[in-house]
């Protein structure tokens, strides 16, 4: 009883000084956040702290609610009750945390975009940039390809920069640990630190052209060059495979055979003469690869940050996927809650892994036919170009006529209301 009585009276009296403290804080977020109209680092630093305050609160909120599970049995009615209460202003706290962070997110992003000239003219700078990437890259894969991987690594040096601060600021960054981005990281290892290991290359050329490819269909990337988040998304799933596809066939699409292949053997060791891929080398190379990512994915994003994206504090390409609330399931989380929902990251792992084995089967016939492969990185290229399309008519178009009938409407009730004045 002594201890119990203990805990209630430091629970309580830590929690009331904490609500002073916790009161001065957000007077002081209000204060230093209403001085100024203008974007400024304060916003960013302010979003950063609301959001680790929140973590904060949700995580003594979840271990209150334990202890209330565990303990309940040992404590009195009365410690019961003060456990509640402590429960109850936790949630209190929680919820002002997150009104407030949504507020200045809607803040600042009225602020961001609140000149519609400003808007338009970042768009036509995407559009631009996009058109002329795609002209540019056809035309130094063919000419030029020696200087693919330096293109490449260009483009990813601010791309996945900017999508990583993006995907900060907007709380998708764990979307950066999966595997699409691990493949990319492969990618300018070998390119750049480690161009004599084959088995590196081997398990690259695999997951670039299998299930990084192939995810250009899965998931449904678009090439709409005014959006640079898809934009993006087409950029990490399509380009690593060019790259590995240049390297494997330089001698073939080099305008002089001889240089290409002297020029792969110098600066790519890993591919000297002969080369060649076996099936089982196709499989064993991807597989582990894949084994690797897999296990730092289930360790440092489904095992260490679990609370936050059982919560909804952070969101990820499984969590994204399997709670999917639309009222027809997808197939694929049938699939994963086919043993309950206490399994779905499990079977969800299992589903990731049975789709890499078999969209790596493909590579290694495209790795012996040079026509096979060309014709794969064209339809994959068409598909996400098939996608945009389908933004532009169906998504985009309906915006725009939108637009038009709302710019036209005034116009027309102006004359009706005149003729009524009359």
């Amino acid at each position: 009883m002594t201890t119990t009585a203990a805990y209630d009276n430091g629970s309580s009296s830590d929690l009331d000084h904490d609500d002073v403290l916790f009161q001065n804080d957000l007077d002081t977020i209000d204060e230093w956040t209403a001085t100024t109209h203008l974007l400024s680092e304060n916003d960013f630093d302010m979003i950063d702290l609301l959001s680790t305050a929140l973590d904060q609160v949700t995580l003594q909120l979840n271990q209150k609610r334990r202890d209330l599970q565990k303990k309940s049995s040992e404590w009195t009615t009365k410690t019961k009750d003060r456990i509640k209460a402590q429960t109850t202003k936790l949630e209190q706290r929680r919820d002002t945390l997150r009104g407030k962070l949504v507020a200045r997110y809607e803040s600042l992003n009225a602020r961001m975009n609140r000149d519609a000239e400003t808007v338009r003219l970042r768009d036509k700078i995407s559009f631009v940039v996009g058109v002329g990437n795609a002209c540019i890259t056809p035309a130094l894969t063919a000419r030029a390809p020696t200087w693919v991987p330096l293109f490449y690594t260009l483009q990813s040096s601010y791309l996945l920069t900017l999508r990583a601060m993006i995907y900060r600021y907007r709380g998708w960054h764990y979307f950066i640990f999966d595997l699409c981005y691990f493949v990319n990281a492969m990618t300018l290892l070998f390119v750049w630190l480690m161009p004599s290991s084959r088995p590196l290359f081997l398990a690259t050329y695999t997951l670039t052209s299998g299930p990084v490819a192939w995810a250009i269909i899965t998931w449904r990337n678009s090439l709409v060059f005014h959006s640079l988040d898809k934009v993006t998304s087409v950029f990490i799933h399509i380009f690593p495979a060019l790259v590995t596809y240049v390297i494997r066939w330089l001698p073939e699409i080099h305008p002089d055979t001889a240089v290409g292949q002297a020029y792969r053997d110098q600066r790519f060791p890993a591919l000297h003469a002969p080369v060649y891929m076996t099936f089982k080398e196709t499989m064993v190379y991807s597989t582990c690869a894949y084994l690797v990512w897999q296990a730092l994915y289930y360790v440092f994003i489904m095992v260490r940050r679990r609370e936050k994206v059982e919560s909804g504090l952070r969101v990820t390409s499984y969590s994204w996927l399997l709670n999917d609330q639309s009222a027809k399931p997808s197939l694929l989380k049938r699939v994963a809650y086919t043993f309950g929902p206490q399994y779905k990251a499990y079977m969800f792992m299992l589903i990731q892994l049975i789709y890499n084995i078999l969209t790596c089967i493909p590579t290694y016939f495209m790795f012996k036919h040079f026509a096979l492969h060309t014709i794969f990185l064209c339809a994959m290229f068409a598909a996400s170009v098939w996608n945009g399309s389908c933004y532009y008519m169906e998504v985009f178009s309906r915006r725009y006529q939108l637009e038009i009938e709302q710019a036209v409407s005034p116009r027309q009730t102006a004359p009706k209301e005149s003729s009524k004045q009359d």
